[in-house]
Parts: structure tokens; sequence; C-alpha cells
């Protein structure tokens, strides 16, 4: 393997869909966050759950006890803390009902890895690093978030919105990769501004490159 990273990086669509934490920790109410702000829909089980999870009470289905295989019905993605105590049992629970399985700190008996994530409009950054520890993880991707030029929000929305006539204008794939690059670079170099500057200058950009 040329990678020693044993992971293909995939991103889940969570909108809609169930999450069950096994867990209530303070590491359990950052990953529960991470998951509402991807639109999920988030329960936890944890005889004492932590201050932060017990304040997402009102957004989290939180129950006060352990949890049963029964509660996992229906879930997509069960997550179980590092402190599980029964962790072969909540992965074949897990498996039962054909959900994703992950354990904090346990990639052998997890499906997937869970990184540190960061969200900018439609950008989406995940950092993970096989055996690192999780805050070393959260540090690197902090570092690669400050590297992010101010603006790439309004940026990827305008580039969202001129899509359709680019892919008109430029059908030679060459063309519209060497087109793609210019503006990946543009967002890093290019005076930043909202996305009524981005408008013009991808509107600008795309009659140049459409006139050669």
């Amino acid at each position: 393997m040329s990678n020693l990273f044993p992971y293909y990086p995939v991103f889940l669509d969570l909108v809609g869909r169930a999450a069950v934490l096994l867990g209530g920790d303070a590491t359990m109410a950052l990953l529960a966050r991470n998951l509402l702000d991807v639109g999920a829909g988030v329960s936890a089980f944890d005889p004492a759950p932590s201050d932060a999870m017990r304040s997402l009470a009102g957004s989290v289905r939180l129950k006060t006890r352990r949890w049963r295989t029964a509660d996992l019905k229906g879930a997509n993605l069960v997550i179980a803390s590092a402190r599980e105590p029964r962790p072969h049992r909540a992965r074949l629970a897990a498996k039962g009902v054909q959900a994703v399985f992950h354990m904090v700190d346990q990639p052998d008996w997890s499906d997937v890895a869970l990184g540190s994530v960061a969200a900018h409009g439609a950008l989406t950054i995940g950092v993970a690093a096989g055996g690192a520890p999780a805050g070393l993880t959260e540090a690197l991707r902090g570092r690669l978030e400050a590297a992010l030029p101010n603006g790439i929000s309004e940026f990827l929305t305008a580039v969202g919105r001129a899509r359709q006539d680019i892919e008109r204008a430029l059908t030679a794939p060459a063309a519209r990769d060497a087109f793609w690059a210019m503006l990946a670079e543009a967002a890093f170099t290019a005076p930043g501004g909202g996305a009524a500057h981005w408008d013009k200058f991808i509107a600008k950009k795309l009659r140049e490159a459409a006139a050669r």
C-alpha cells in the first residue's frame, strides 16, 4: 500500500439520518455538535452524561441510561465512547442494523476513522491521521483551516452559480480543467471580496477564456 493511512476518505450524507452515540462524555458532546451541524438526528445514551452533553439536550435526544440493542434501530451511524464497556456488543448491534460503526480511539473496532472537521459554506475539510491522538489531529485541522483565504465561502457560492455557464462555454475538458485551476489559484491570490465581487471576476475570466 502506497499510503500508510489505511482508509479511503469519504464524506457521509447524514442530513435527516440517525446517528446514535453510546456515551455522553465531552468528546462525544463535540461529536454530537458536529453531527447536528451536518443535519443528522442525534441520540445519546449515558447514565451520567457530561455537562457538555447535557447542554445539548434541547437538540440531542439524550437518555440518561445505558443503551439497549433496540435503541440502535434505524441508525445510520453508531459511535461508541472510548469508555464503552461493551465494545463487542456495540459493534454487533451496529452491524445488526447495517449502521456504520466507530469507536473513539479504537481503530481496530471501527469501520471508519472520524477525523477533525472544518466547514466553510460548501467547503468541508476533514483531517485524520492514523494512530494520532485527537488533540493533535484537531491542532493540525486548525492550522490548515487558518491557511484558507478570507471569503472562501462567498467564492464557492459564486462558483456554484456560474458552474453551468462555465461548462457550456468551455466544452473541451482541458480548457475547463485549466479554468478551474485558475479559479482555485485566484481564491488565494486575487483581491478578496463578497459574492458579488466573485460573480464579476468569474464572468470576466470566463469571457476571456471563451474568446481564446
